[in-house]
């Protein structure tokens, strides 16, 4: 039960951060690929492809259709944008976020 307990109010912190962050709006796909853009856009510099979001772990088992419908809900929120690369897929954190 003590660890029960130690999740939730984890759960409790990461609803507070989320709501001064101004992301508390989202759903929960939606809120998973902002996470997984941010950590891969630690590892991976300062973009990351749709593909790399897509198949991160945080992202596992979404639909393929929900997870386009959520990304396009996550950059028409303007959370992440297209990069000034080539790669149409290519997208960096956009400022609301850093």
């Amino acid at each position: 039960m003590k660890r029960l307990a130690s999740i939730a109010h984890l759960k409790e912190l990461l609803l507070g951060m989320e709501r001064d962050l101004g992301i508390d709006d989202l759903g929960s796909i939606q809120k998973d690929i902002v996470y997984a853009a941010t950590i891969l856009s630690e590892t991976n510099g300062t973009t990351v492809e749709t593909d790399e979001i897509r198949k991160h772990a945080l992202l596992a088992g979404v639909p393929r259709s929900s997870f386009f419908r959520a990304m396009k809900d996550v950059v028409d929120a303007g959370y992440l944008v297209h990069s000034n690369e080539k790669k149409r897929s290519t997208y960096s954190l956009s400022k609301k976020l850093t």
